[in-house]
């Protein structure tokens, strides 16, 4: 190599450093980007999941709002029966209870017009 001139040993040593720099530089890149590939799809598989949980809070907050509402009608319910008119008519409609000295008629429908 000591035969070559000198601009041409410039020449040879200039073509052969940016190989070397591009070389390392699309490596870099290249590890780069398939980090960034490989936390895109961990996000996206973290969205997915948070989708998933956000429709299942959804699905039980609705139940949760049907339980409560079930429950304010059985407390009115309850409040109900403690009151003695709600008792009686209770009494009469379900049990057929009369008073004393009531008297109580039992109509069957086909007798009706």
């Amino acid at each position: 190599m000591s035969a070559l001139p000198g601009h041409v040993k410039n020449k040879i040593a200039y073509l052969k450093q940016p190989r070397k720099k591009s070389t390392g530089r699309r490596l870099f890149l290249f590890f780069i980007l398939l980090a960034g590939l490989y936390f895109a799809v961990l996000f996206a598989g973290q969205y997915l999941k948070l989708l998933r949980y956000r429709q299942t809070l959804a699905e039980i907050n609705m139940e949760i709002e049907a339980a409560r509402e079930a429950n304010a009608e059985m407390r009115a319910e309850i409040e109900r029966l403690h009151t003695p008119s709600y008792l009686e008519q209770i009494a009469r409609e379900e049990l057929g209870m009369v008073r004393d000295g009531e008297l109580l008629f039992y109509f069957r429908e086909e007798d009706s017009p």
